[in-house]
């Protein structure tokens, strides 16, 4: 990562350099991904990967920290694959809560998480919840895969697991990563199956017991490789979005919360 955006990971940076940062805009942000398997082609990380990358450019225009602190996700339904660490709902928000009450003691007031996998949602609402309600917090919850597929999902066949849209996450974020050649062609899984879409309905949701219920392979979408600079639009048009809106949000809670 260029030096200026490597600056502002809090893991990166010295005590000192951490109190003025937080002097200037006490906001961190926090990424929240997965490791769970992308089948032959992506990494494992590849949800953390991308929303890391967009937490980088986000907070090189808000100001505030980057704490990339949880690589680690919700995700049974990825468990019959050796490559997946799954954490339960209840370890996973507490967890980010005791990172973001060390966070509230040293003056954090603003506190965002850029989260790219779906698995994550309810705990991260929940986890919001809490940190409002008893660390009075400002908290804003960016679901950045779900910017991606408005932003590129026509373009790039929708919001697959391990798919165009998170390959191109990947080529934007760590390209060296993409193994788009280690892909069996014939045995790849093109397209969807009604069980992803009866999962992520509004007003109903069917609930997974295993990710074969939606691929044999474990993963699912187009197996063409989209190029770097794809990748590299992708990872910029989403934190170009979740830059305004982080902005627009907290600005509305600080208002409403003048005290906080």
């Amino acid at each position: 990562m260029p030096g200026s955006l490597a600056s502002l990971r809090f893991d990166e940076l010295t005590d000192p350099e951490i109190a003025s940062r937080l002097e200037q805009r006490a906001l961190v942000l926090v990424p929240c991904g997965s490791t769970e398997q992308h089948g032959p082609h992506l990494p494992t990380s590849t949800d953390f990967l991308a929303s890391l990358a967009i937490c980088d450019l986000v907070a090189a225009e808000l100001g505030g920290l980057v704490l990339p602190g949880m690589q680690f996700g919700v995700t049974p339904i990825h468990m019959g694959f050796a490559g997946t660490v799954s954490l339960s709902a209840a370890t996973f928000e507490q967890v980010l809560y005791e990172m973001v009450a060390s966070l509230s003691s040293h003056g954090v007031r603003e506190v965002a998480f850029v989260n790219w996998h779906e698995g994550n949602i309810a705990s991260l609402g929940n986890l919001g919840s809490r940190l409002t309600q008893e660390l009075g917090m400002n908290v804003v919850l960016a679901h950045a895969c779900y910017v991606a597929e408005e932003l590129f999902g026509e373009q790039l066949g929708g919001l697959t697991h391990g798919g165009a849209i998170e390959g191109a996450a990947v080529l934007g974020a760590r390209p060296e990563l993409a193994h788009y050649e280690r892909l069996d062609r014939s045995a790849s899984s093109p397209g969807e199956r009604p069980a992803d879409h009866a999962r992520r309905g509004r007003a109903f949701q069917s609930v997974l017991k295993d990710i074969r219920e939606i691929s044999d392979t474990g993963w699912y979408g187009s197996a063409s490789e989209v190029s770097r600079d794809e990748g590299s639009a992708l990872i910029k048009g989403v934190a170009e979005v979740v830059t305004r809106e982080l902005g627009d949000r907290f600005a509305r809670l600080a208002a409403m919360r003048p005290s906080s």
